[in-house]
């Protein structure tokens, strides 16, 4: 119960008008109301919590009839554990102290069937302050309890597909590099053994070692990603912020990616023809670009790439757009997702780290980043970072 100002304590004191009702009266349509109510437990405790009156719902709810519960402990509505471990007296000790007790647990029926319940003890004074006893009111949320029971098994196997699609993923995407440095290493070894003092010509060499070094650059990007995703889950994602250049930054950024782009047939537009002057951690701001840019240009079917950066009211606006296949629409809400990739199947490689990696980076700077999408149209993800930390 609350008191005239809605805080829970004393049971509210009943002011009579002096227009004829008598208190006999009220307690009368009190007991009537309480009498109709079936879909509530509504019953009442002496000071040792004993029943001391019990309501039809109270018998639909846990099984007994009135003649059958009054008189007995209230304890008997407690799962066993819960009496070891002394659960009724403590819901009694704390609505003595506080005036209200409230809790979600177990509950037992008579016929020793549980059911999830909602329990709430008040205590019950009389008109000089002296606690009485006490009023239970029980609710069975066993149906509420199962449908959230239903949607977190739901959630738990969805994680588990995810795990193994990522896993398989995984997997594929660490061999990727992995089979051609295996397969140069092993060709290099064998001229190397058949070659005239077991020299190999420098310009050889150099051509071999080049492909094995891209290929090792990417194990180590890899790793790197399943790593921040590691130090991400545990809070320990930390930023270095120095005084920094956004538009160099991204300038050094796109110049790495353009020979990618020509291969691809694809361009890169910049845009950003001042300055962006503020305090980031510059490698975390630049993997933001990395990722980006490199997704543009893995999804953007050879068009032309858009990428533009300015300042505005404090904040640094960064925007890559694509004109390639898009996001479907369903896939929207969840392309910042852990292991999430924005568009499945083999023909895409990567581990649905980027973009995840990117939003957390984003938000630990105070910004974020958002994405708009048009199937065959393509997709355009805007960052908003402020200029200094806040």
């Amino acid at each position: 119960m609350e008191d005239t100002n809605g805080c829970p304590g004393r049971a509210r004191r009943i002011a009579y008008s002096g227009q004829g009702e008598s208190k006999q009266d009220t307690a009368d349509q009190l007991r009537l109301l309480i009498e109709s109510v079936t879909d509530h437990a509504i019953l009442t405790l002496d000071l040792d919590g004993y029943v001391a009156s019990w309501n039809p719902g109270a018998e639909r709810i846990k099984g007994y009839r009135a003649d059958e519960i009054l008189g007995q402990h209230f304890s008997r509505f407690y799962p066993p554990e819960a009496v070891a471990r002394n659960r009724p007296r403590y819901g009694l000790d704390v609505a003595t102290r506080e005036g209200r007790f409230e809790e979600d647990g177990w509950r037992v029926r008579k016929d020793g069937s549980r059911f999830w319940a909602n329990v709430v003890i008040t205590a019950l004074y009389d008109e000089t302050g002296q606690l009485r006893g006490f009023g239970k009111v029980t609710r069975d949320f066993t149906a509420r309890y199962q449908a959230q029971e239903q949607r977190e098994m739901e959630r738990l196997r969805e994680a588990l597909r995810i795990r193994d699609d990522f896993l398989s993923v995984a997997s594929h995407e660490l061999r990727t590099p992995l089979t051609p440095l295996q397969l140069k290493l092993t060709a290099m070894r064998r001229a190397v053994d058949s070659a005239p003092g077991g020299m190999l010509p420098s310009e050889r060499v150099g051509r071999d070692l080049d492909v094995a070094v891209r290929q090792v650059r990417k194990l180590v990007e890899l790793v790197d990603d399943l790593l921040d995703v590691s130090r991400i889950s545990v809070g320990q994602l930390t930023l270095e912020r120095v005084p920094a250049d956004l538009t160099a930054l991204l300038r050094e950024v796109v110049a790495r990616y353009l020979p990618q782009a020509s291969q691809l047939g694809s361009t890169v537009e910049l845009d950003a023809p001042a300055p962006v002057q503020g305090e980031w951690d510059t490698r975390r701001v630049e993997q933001v670009m990395t990722n980006l840019l490199s997704n543009a240009l893995k999804y953007g079917g050879g068009k032309p790439i858009h990428v533009s950066l300015r300042a505005e009211g404090g904040l640094a606006l960064l925007s890559v757009r694509d004109e390639g296949i898009g996001i479907a629409p369903e896939a929207l809400p969840h392309v910042f997702d852990r292991f999430m990739r924005a568009v499945s199947g083999r023909n895409f490689s990567g581990l649905g780290l980027g973009l995840f990696i990117a939003h957390q980076v984003v938000s630990a700077h105070g910004g974020d980043i958002q994405v708009s999408s048009v199937p065959d149209k393509g997709s355009t993800f805007s960052v908003r970072l402020p200029l200094g930390p806040t």
